[in-house]
């Protein structure tokens, strides 16, 4: 059974049909920089971060980016697929109990969880959410978007 969920996702996600009403976005492998985290890039697969309904996409961060403590909106599925992700979880995250997880490590992310990540290695995360998303900082002076850049 797992396995025929795995095969019916893999194909919603790779299939030109729509899922859920939506349709995938165009560029599926055009790699865009993020306006609300410098140093990062983003592909979106399926939906939109404004938008209801299944939101997929992949992120790419460098190596030794740190995200300070944050937490998002809705629950999220993550799949490592290059590189390291590290992460603490918690309403006040403690770095020493961070957990490592190298590629095809799977991690369910509640919405809320409180959690600070970085990154070892130029990472590529796939995550499969809902929309709307968004991220919250839990100190917002941390959220770059507010932040004035030169």
């Amino acid at each position: 059974m797992k396995r025929l969920v795995g095969v019916c996702l893999l194909v919603a996600v790779l299939s030109p049909l729509r899922l859920s009403g939506q349709a995938p976005a165009t560029g599926l492998t055009e790699w865009r920089p993020s306006t609300a985290m410098p140093e990062v890039f983003y592909m979106t697969l399926v939906g939109g971060r404004t938008t209801p309904g299944p939101y997929v996409y992949r992120v790419k961060a460098p190596d030794g980016l740190r995200i300070p403590p944050h937490w998002h909106t809705q629950t999220m599925h993550l799949t490592v697929l290059t590189g390291t992700l590290v992460m603490a979880m918690g309403e006040s995250p403690d770095t020493s109990l961070a957990r490592r997880y190298p590629p095809a490590s799977f991690v369910a992310l509640p919405k809320n969880m409180r959690h600070v990540e970085w990154f070892e290695g130029e990472t590529v995360v796939h995550v499969e959410t809902a929309g709307p998303f968004e991220t919250v900082f839990v100190d917002p002076a941390d959220d770059p978007r507010t932040r004035a850049r030169p």
